[in-house]
């Protein structure tokens, strides 16, 4: 397998990495947060063909929406989460959502240059 192809899968096993250890060991910070967008990025750009666009989309921003939506409705019942499952899911969001505002923007342009 060349580098290229290894590239986006490392980046997102990387990133799924990141988010959990950090969940558990480290508090957020803009760095950790820098991190995960990085690699979001690297994952959509080298991962995403014009195929699959509309699936990752979809399926990120449902990953994000449904996570929030979640939260908000367990914390609503009075319920208390641990803090490591509020900050993996909010690390997850940000390594799926840098990817998806790139990949979004992309399939803008494309559409706004035809």
């Amino acid at each position: 397998m060349a580098a290229k192809e290894m590239l986006g899968p490392a980046a997102f096993y990387i990133g799924l990495l990141i988010s959990l250890v950090a969940a558990f060991t480290v508090d957020a910070s803009g760095m950790l947060y820098a991190v995960l967008a990085v690699l979001g990025i690297i994952v959509a750009l080298v991962n995403i063909t014009a195929e699959e666009v509309n699936a990752f989309i979809l399926s990120s921003v449902a990953f994000i929406l449904s996570a929030f939506a979640m939260y908000s409705l367990i914390t609503a019942t009075g319920v208390a989460l641990d803090d490591r499952l509020v900050k993996l899911a909010a690390n997850i969001s940000v390594l799926l959502g840098a990817g998806v505002a790139v990949i979004a923007l992309k399939a803008i342009y494309k559409m706004a240059k035809a």
